[in-house]
């Protein structure tokens, strides 16, 4: 992860990122929302997963409106100097049905956390991820929850699509710094904490606190939109039947219904069967085509 992190960072000047400190995506369509208020990690609205990871641990908290709400509380992040952009948050959801998509939510970090989060997205349920903006290193001063919105809508590949997935995760500061304590530290080398004077120094004993978080879409789509045309799929004799047009190639991913992958990129042309063993209930299927066109269908495996 640490490798990634650093290959794909150059890409983050290219990417259009849009960072609000008011909520503005209320008249839009909620694809996922987690409010933590239950002390569960299922969402409240929609389908979908939430997933601690580098190892981090969590509990529940007050949350962004007091008591009795409710907020994710993650802790165990790395040593000072180590694992940038490996722990933190991970949401996964299918985006079938909805297009120009956004990411909201309320973040809290402790004093002794890191300052500095970064967002990657995955549009192939989690086998690779992109890195999508940085926070500005907007989690100070601490203890306090501040809202934070990233706009995908002109990321084609999020729309209408069952792998997608965001991770929010603590990096090294990308500027020098010098973190109230006396200590400095260079670009890209270290973790800033939260706190701006007093107090100690960063530390895994810090924590990183989220609320409301939610996926929404500025557009709904139907599922044979921007697709390729004239496809069947359908589900027969223990296996998932696919027909493309003559002469058309596509690569097929299946994906169970909160977008976890089953199996991903199998090559296809004209009448193609892909093997249904092992499967029951409901799955999406995406085809991508060679000039990049979509069809997502959904398909009940008896």
């Amino acid at each position: 992860m640490e490798k990634l992190y650093t290959a794909i960072k150059p890409l983050i000047a290219a990417t259009t990122i849009v960072l609000f400190f008011a909520f503005s995506a209320h008249a839009q369509n909620t694809v996922v929302k987690w409010d933590f208020n239950n002390e569960t990690l299922d969402p409240a609205i929609g389908t979908g997963t939430a997933t601690n990871i580098g190892e981090t641990t969590y509990t529940f908290a007050t949350g962004v409106n007091g008591s009795p709400d409710r907020a994710w509380n993650t802790a165990t992040y790395p040593e000072q100097g180590t694992l940038s952009g490996t722990a933190g948050a991970e949401f996964m959801t299918s985006t079938v049905g909805f297009a120009k998509i956004s990411l909201f939510y309320q973040h809290r970090a402790s004093g002794t956390a890191s300052r500095w989060a970064e967002i990657y997205y995955t549009t192939d349920a989690g086998a690779n991820w992109t890195v999508l903006g940085d926070n500005a290193g907007g989690l100070a001063p601490n203890n306090t929850f501040y809202p934070f919105e990233f706009d995908l809508s002109e990321i084609a590949e999020a729309d209408n699509n069952p792998g997608f997935g965001l991770r929010i995760v603590s990096v090294f500061s990308p500027v020098a710094f010098d973190d109230g304590l006396g200590n400095s530290f260079g670009a890209d080398e270290a973790y800033h904490r939260s706190a701006i004077e007093g107090g100690s120094a960063y530390g895994p004993g810090g924590t990183w606190r989220f609320d409301e978080v939610t996926i929404s879409a500025a557009e709904t789509v139907g599922i044979g939109e921007r697709t390729l045309e004239n496809t069947r799929i359908a589900c027969q004799n223990g296996n998932i039947l696919i027909s493309l047009p003559t002469g058309i190639k596509a690569s097929a991913s299946i994906y169970n219904i909160i977008g976890q992958s089953v199996s991903e990129n199998i090559p296809i042309t004209a009448n193609a069967q892909l093997s249904a063993s092992g499967l029951k209930g409901y799955y999406l299927v995406r085809l991508v085509g060679e000039q990049g066109n979509l069809l997502t269908r959904k398909v009940f495996v008896p």
